[in-house]
């Protein structure tokens, strides 16, 4: 009888074992959001960077913009170039200007943040921010315990980019 409680046992150990090995690993991205190595693959950054909208400032004109972490990530830097224009849609090529993000804790994937950005020409009325890079978090391939490890994504296409929208 003690043989057969014992094998009963060790038979509910193996699937409950079994199953909490089979959802190692097996972690989903968060809703809406893309793996970050299949979005580096693809040459995508790991954010997406809305219109800049100018706001009410008496003292210098200043935009907001909606940056959204769309891999599955965390975001703890943004480096890019803004390149304002005037009321005609022409570049102010003495407004642009390097503007980035940084923060001690990261945006967590899926997550949005709003930035806000000075322009340095009063004639601003809008304006584009190209992404030059973005420093990204993965857990650190040894252990877990030891924490993420940073990573930078570099945009190919940046230098292409911006002298696109400063020769509109």
């Amino acid at each position: 009888m003690n043989e057969k409680i014992f094998c009963f046992v060790i038979g509910i150990a193996l699937v409950i074992g079994g199953t909490a090995a089979c959802k190692k690993g097996a972690e989903k991205p968060p809703a809406g959001t893309t793996p970050i190595d299949q979005l580096i693959q693809a040459g995508k950054a790991p954010v997406g960077i809305g219109s800049l909208i100018k706001g009410i400032s008496p003292v210098a004109p200043t935009f907001s913009v909606l940056v959204v972490n769309v891999s599955d990530a965390p975001v703890k830097l943004i480096n890019g170039t803004v390149v304002f224009f005037d009321e005609n849609g022409k570049p102010l090529p003495e407004a642009v200007q390097e503007a980035g993000y940084t923060d001690l804790s990261p945006i967590p994937p899926g997550d949005k943040i709003e930035l806000f950005i000075i322009a340095s020409d009063d004639r601003a009325v809008t304006g584009k921010w190209i992404i030059k890079d973005v420093i990204y978090e993965k857990p650190n391939p040894v252990d877990k315990l030891y924490g993420n490890l940073p990573f930078k994504w570099t945009n190919p296409n940046y230098e292409a980019e911006l002298a696109a929208e400063k020769n509109k």
